[in-house]
């Protein structure tokens, strides 16, 4: 039987709270992408903006079911540089507007998406 890994993905430009749905628990962490004060070049700042979105890439390959949520349009940015590389073509990935949340309800958003 083969496990369905579940993940979900709140979402901005600066940081990216990942939460990892085990037995029915939730596992999370968290990726900041940081500007330095000095980086105001605009390619030196498309660079680490494609760092930070090939970071969580790396960590998408692992699952079965992705769920991207929040109220910016980083996670729409991150939802087209992803389904337009096959190597994502074998995960369910869904991309979703919402508010801004709390933690607890990060945590009840992804509870109930995967439900």
């Amino acid at each position: 039987m083969k496990t369905n890994k579940q993940l979900g993905i709140y979402i901005d430009y600066t940081n990216a709270f990942l939460m990892e749905l085990i037995n029915k628990k939730i596992v999370s962490r968290n990726i900041e992408f940081e500007l330095k004060e000095n980086d105001e070049n605009n390619h030196q700042t498309h660079h680490l903006q494609t760092a930070y979105f090939l970071e969580i890439s790396d960590i998408i390959r692992n699952y079965n079911q992705v769920v991207l949520f929040g109220p910016s349009n980083s996670k729409d940015e991150l939802f087209n540089l992803l389904k337009f590389d096959h190597n994502f073509d074998h995960i369910k990935i869904q991309n979703i507007n919402t508010d801004k949340m709390s933690e607890l309800q990060l945590h009840a958003f992804v509870h109930e998406y995967y439900k």
